[in-house]
């Protein structure tokens, strides 16, 4: 079955969550990476904020099955298959992060019984660096366009005009 086409407008609403998603992402990447929180609840909090926000971005670049309301890189793209060919392939870190992140966080399982200390260490930086490369892909790629009024730092350096 295929996607329904969006809208311009409501693509570019839809790329305003997106660049939240990014924002949160490399931002929690970065405090946690130092430990900003020290250990405990907060910390805790963070890590699990983290985690929400690369599965919600590798089910964006790398969606298999969306459902209609899931916002997908596809999206942004006039032919889908154009965005299939040019996203990089998903490393096995962020393989692992995903169905980490639904065991150990999304979802209560009987399987965070057998998870170890050891196998709970996230890859912050490796993940963070993993996830650089589709979004610049997308950003190289999508119409300026599409891209909502949180984009505008951006698109003012990818067209040199200010917005």
């Amino acid at each position: 079955m295929s996607r329904l086409i969006r809208a311009q407008d409501e693509l570019r609403q839809a790329s305003n969550h997106l660049f939240y998603e990014i924002w949160m992402f490399q931002t929690l990447a970065q405090g946690v990476t130092i430990g900003i929180a020290g250990e405990g609840p907060i910390n805790n909090a963070l890590l699990e904020s983290f985690t929400i926000h690369v599965r919600a971005l590798i089910g964006f670049f790398y969606s298999e099955s969306p459902r209609n309301d899931h916002i997908v890189a596809e999206d942004f793209f006039q032919n889908p298959n154009d965005w299939m060919n040019k996203r990089p392939l998903k490393t096995e870190l962020l393989e692992i992060a995903k169905k980490c992140a639904d065991r150990e966080v999304a979802h209560l399982t009987y399987a965070r019984i057998d998870i170890t200390p050891e196998e709970k260490q996230w890859e912050f930086l490796k993940i963070f660096n993993d996830l650089q490369i589709p979004i610049g892909v997308l950003l190289d790629n999508v119409s300026i366009d599409l891209l909502g009024s949180n984009w505008d730092e951006i698109k003012r350096r990818q067209t040199g005009f200010n917005l």
